[in-house]
């Protein structure tokens, strides 16, 4: 189980109740002819966490069926196991299923640390375009489904002509090499160097499903990452007061 958890690569794929209501509800997951109770402790785009004690009887890959009893009703919906741990497993959030809640964000938004080349802008209008001959180094600091946040690794001579709308021809390394076009929505000083927000505007198809699995992996290791930071946290705080 390497760093404590195991994670299966997921590459598949709004208003409503908040999706807070599903937080400390009780969820029973059930395969084959095996059911386990216990409480849903994370739920957040295409994931849902649920702690119970017999976690390790569930499998990467597993087909489930969960039922969350909420305080605004019962939700029943067909699953997948895509990451576990010890005490807890992590199950895919269906989209039929995430259309009923309502999110604070409608995409996670991940931070990464993975790089890209920036080929050419233009303004949003299309009448001043800059071809690069040397294509420029993108740092991406965060990604979700619909964007990422990036800084440029030499930008004196371009953050005067990157602007707010400006499109982007990027090439993205992201364990796999994805080209696509984005539009500038969000611009800021940071220190010595510009942050840009970007949209994307256009996905090759074929590379969707892999954005996604990205996406998802990373979003269940920093979960798990944070998870421990404040478990650690809250048992040294509580040894901390037992010593006073």
């Amino acid at each position: 189980m390497a760093n404590g958890y195991n994670i299966m690569k997921y590459y598949g794929s709004k208003e409503g109740y908040d999706a807070d209501v599903l937080i400390d509800s009780k969820a029973v997951l059930g395969k084959d002819d095996f059911v386990a109770t216990g409480v849903l402790t994370y739920a957040l785009g295409d994931i849902i966490e649920v702690e119970l004690p017999e976690y390790d009887v569930f499998q990467l890959g597993d087909k489930a069926k969960m039922t969350v009893y909420t305080k605004s009703g019962l939700f029943v919906m067909n699953t997948t196991v895509v990451a576990k741990e010890f005490g807890s497993v992590i199950v895919i959030n269906p989209p039929e299923n995430r259309k009923k809640f309502a999110e604070k964000r409608e995409f996670p938004r991940v931070d990464v640390k993975h790089t890209g080349l920036l080929f050419g802008l233009q303004d949003m209008n299309k009448r001043n375009k800059h071809h690069f001959e040397n294509p420029l180094g993108i740092s991406i600091k965060n990604i979700s489904i619909n964007g990422l946040g990036f800084t440029i690794n030499d930008n004196s001579m371009v953050d005067k002509i990157v602007q707010k709308h400006s499109h982007l021809e990027v090439e993205l390394d992201l364990g796999f090499t994805m080209t696509c076009s984005m539009e500038i929505v969000r611009k800021e000083k940071v220190e010595n160097d510009f942050y840009y927000g970007a949209s994307y505007i256009d996905i090759p198809q074929e590379k969707t499903n892999a954005l996604r699995g990205f996406i998802l992996t990373n979003q269940i290791e920093t979960y798990f990452v944070q998870k421990r930071e404040a478990q650690f946290k809250k048992a040294t705080e509580k040894k901390s007061a037992a010593n006073q």
